[in-house]
């Protein structure tokens, strides 16, 4: 089950009883007389949190603080919910101060971006999550993806508008707190503000992150959308492919064939973590070796993906046919193949067992870590858990991913547009936990049965009517005039989590034993199906994180 993040409620003694209902009365006085406290017309939430049009908070914060090292983005949410319609409404951030001085202009290698938040339609439970009969066919608006603001935006009547504000700290960030003031203005005025302070830490995060994440971006996709070909859509697909990049995941391909010295700079691209090379003859594979092996870093990227989701006997005698052959000419290839069923093979062995020696990059789908999601009655009996299992192998010196894709669904966390965001950001925290470092995703911008992702997100028809959101985490920018992909906010929690994941490995390198770690994580997380949904419950954990990163990076610097 869920864990529900119930306060423990305490017995209140008659002083406050007193108090709390003499309030109670002067609320119901206000009421009556027709005298409604005044609302925040404007305030900011988590960047996890998904802002649904009929949001109101009237107690939201119009100050928030938001944390980030130097090297990388965070965010936050600006709600706006105002007395009249606006057809010209711009959300500006100026910046007042810089570590308790004012200034203008100034460069300090931090910059702030605003997005508008765009909604799709979707069910509004989740998928495989047992539905009353009453709510079946039920749907709501959920905001995901994001275009840049640029020109000023329509607003509607007491209709919640949400806006994604991120903040880039550069290299050269100066440590220490920045404040701005982010404007809602229309008409040539300011109707509303509020104040954003930005802390940012004494330590710099790493070009090149410590988790693997790797999905598959595809031009033919990207030309059956915008309808251009040749040229220029090498052109936009490599803007795709420096778009995810930055967003600190590493689509599957590159915009050249691994032999072709056009490749060079995007294996050697330091945000890159990984890249898939084609199963070709054996004097290509040779040929491949030979060009990766004279970088070795270029290796330790270059993985071979040649055959997902074996399920039969039948297909794991393919893998570890193919990967046999494979090996002998290519010994230090990596080889990872996703699965979620583990047969008997003939010789006794499960097919985990069996694959040992060929397959070097373990990717068993997030909810086999569940028992009952993998192994047979007979095997449960037999076998030690596969997070015991896949971890010894973590320590052998191979690699272990995870994947998610149309399924799993609740009580198991995954991307679906209709999922709270911090469940997004929560498997990479789950990933620590089973001691992954790596996460696969299949696609992100599969749009074989859209007509229009801005409109529509139900991407596997074939597979569920109620999935919305798998294997497209990006849109087309053309769309809204951009020569590239736009984001979601699912790809921007999936980098926030790739970034928990980093501090999680600067406290390790830093000394912090991992256990003391995991007891952080498990405030979060507990088992794959025991989370946390409490957005300031993550966002605290992280900022312990930060400072604590902070502290012992100072002392052992002498700092």
């Amino acid at each position: 089950m869920v864990k529900n993040d119930n306060k423990i409620r305490r017995k209140r003694s008659s002083p406050v009883i007193i108090a709390f209902t003499f309030l109670s009365l002067i609320a119901v006085m206000m009421l009556l007389s027709g005298c409604n406290p005044e609302k925040n017309s404007m305030w900011f939430e988590h960047p996890t949190k998904k802002i649904l049009s009929d949001h109101v908070d009237p107690d939201g914060k119009d100050r928030y603080t938001l944390y980030l090292a130097r090297n990388e983005y965070e965010s936050c949410q600006v709600a706006v919910n105002l007395s009249e319609s606006f057809h010209d409404l711009r959300i500006s951030a100026e910046l007042k101060s810089r570590n308790g001085k004012n200034t203008g202009a100034e460069n300090a290698d931090l910059t702030v971006e605003i997005f508008n938040e765009h909604y799709v339609y979707a069910p509004k439970y989740t998928p495989f999550f047992q539905v009353p009969p009453e709510k079946e066919g039920a749907y709501e608006e959920y905001p995901d993806a994001l275009s840049p603001h640029v020109a000023p935006v329509s607003v509607r009547f007491e209709e919640t508008t949400p806006f994604y504000v991120t903040v880039h700290a550069g290299k050269n960030a100066e440590a220490g707190e920045y404040k701005f003031v982010i404007n809602a203005s229309a008409g040539g005025s300011v109707i509303d503000s509020c104040e954003l302070t930005v802390r940012v830490w004494d330590f710099c995060l790493p070009d090149t992150p410590s988790m693997s994440a790797v999905s598959d971006v595809s031009a033919y996709q990207i030309a059956k959308l915008t309808g251009i070909s040749g040229d220029e859509l090498q052109s936009l697909f490599e803007k795709y492919y420096d778009f995810m990049a930055e967003h600190k995941v590493s689509p599957y391909s590159l915009p050249y064939d691994v032999l072709d010295e056009l490749a060079d700079k995007f294996m050697d691209d330091p945000r890159i973590t990984g890249f898939r090379v084609s199963y070709g003859n054996d004097d290509y594979i040779r040929a491949v070796r030979e060009k990766l092996m004279a970088k070795p870093e270029r290796l330790k990227k270059a993985y071979f993906y040649f055959l997902d989701e074996p399920s039969t006997v039948e297909s794991y005698f393919n893998l570890v046919s193919k990967s046999e052959h494979l090996l002998e000419i290519f010994p230090e290839a990596r080889i990872v193949s996703p699965f979620f069923v583990d047969p008997d093979m003939p010789d006794g062995r499960d097919a985990i067992e069996y694959t040992f020696g060929t397959v070097n990059i373990w990717c068993p789908k997030l909810h086999c870590f569940d028992p009952v999601n993998l192994y047979n009655d007979s095997q449960r009996a037999r076998l030690r858990p596969l997070r015991e299992r896949l971890y010894d192998r973590r320590l052998a010196g191979e690699d272990l991913w995870t994947y998610v894709c149309w399924e799993p669904g609740e009580p198991y966390l995954n991307l679906y547009v209709n999922m709270p965001g911090v469940r997004h950001r929560l498997i990479f925290w789950q990933n620590y936990m089973l001691g992954a470092n790596g996460f696969l995703y299949w696609s992100s911008n599969y749009w074989t049965m859209l007509k229009d992702p801005w409109t529509d997100m139900n991407t596997v028809k074939d597979l569920s009517p109620n999935v919305f959101g798998d294997g497209s985490l990006i849109y087309n920018g053309d769309k809204v005039g951009v020569f590239g992909a736009c984001s979601s906010l699912r790809l921007e929690a999936v980098r926030d989590g790739i970034d928990d994941y980093e501090y999680m490995i600067m406290l390790e390198k830093l000394g912090v034993d991992r256990n003391e770690i995991l007891r952080l994580v498990n405030q979060l997380t507990q088992s794959i199906t025991e989370y946390t949904s409490d957005d300031d419950l993550l966002s605290r954990a992280r900022i312990q994180m930060g400072n604590l990163i902070e502290s012992r990076t100072r002392s052992s610097s002498g700092r």
